[in-house]
């Protein structure tokens, strides 16, 4: 039998500040693809529809009320496509949703507007650290979707606190660190974009991704509770949970 995939975590070409411009966006643009290509946003725009149906009395009203809307933060949210395809998605469902974007890079807060502008959707983009500065606050959501492997455990368990401290719900989704995945991305990023930002970073990502068991364990030390981590296809880890049934 293979031993288990080790963990190892480099710096990607995405988190160097002197990295291209355009250089920068053809990345953007490669990982977008690949998102759409592992269908990431629906499975995860289904669990933020069911927070709101699930959560009793308020929740109830918000997804119906034209005033107020289910608000969603969105943090280390990259180029934007996935929270923009969230806002297509209620376009259509007329759902009432509002999506605040948080990153680091003012290109990608760039690219998020120009690519919410395209989608004819309402995206509301605002730069921040996820780990160093103040966050806002008063969310319904918090999401966070492929960020969590450029951290080690520590920093995972400051993030998570951190975006605990800004809404009632987090839900995160991270990738699997496996042979086969390896092997998969490789392929996929390769047939998928010519960026040689995301054929070097999208291997270095999955060498430093987690196990179910590793993402269960640095929650819990964040929270003080279990919380249930599932697998989603085609090689992603999801979890949800509320902020305010903690003891």
């Amino acid at each position: 039998m293979l031993k288990p995939l080790p963990r190892i975590r480099e710096e990607e070409w995405m988190d160097r500040p002197d990295l291209d411009d355009r250089l920068h966006r053809d990345a953007l643009l490669g990982l977008a693809r690949l998102n759409r290509i592992s269908a990431v946003a629906g499975p995860l725009y289904r669990r933020i529809r069911r927070l709101a149906r699930q959560t009793a009395g308020d929740l109830n009203s918000i997804t119906t009320s034209p005033d107020r809307p289910l608000r969603v933060l969105d943090v280390a949210s990259g180029g934007g496509d996935v929270p923009i395809d969230w806002l297509k998605r209620a376009a259509q469902d007329q759902f009432n949703l509002e999506i605040t974007t948080l990153d680091i890079s003012p290109l990608a807060l760039e690219v998020q507007r120009e690519r919410a502008h395209r989608a004819g959707v309402h995206l509301q983009p605002r730069q921040a650290d996820l780990l160093c500065d103040e966050l806002p606050s008063g969310f319904d959501v918090v999401t966070n979707s492929l960020f969590l492997h450029h951290l080690d455990p520590p920093q995972v368990t400051k993030a998570i606190d951190k975006m605990q401290s800004c809404g009632r719900h987090v839900l995160i989704c991270d990738l699997v660190r496996s042979r086969l995945n390896l092997a998969s991305v490789w392929i996929a990023s390769r047939l998928l974009t010519r960026s040689p930002v995301v054929h070097t970073d999208a291997t270095i990502s999955v060498r430093a991704g987690w196990t179910r068991a590793e993402m269960a364990g640095m929650i819990r030390t964040a929270t003080g509770r279990d919380v249930v981590v599932k697998h989603l296809h085609p090689a992603r880890l999801v979890a949800c949970w509320s902020t305010e049934s903690q003891s």
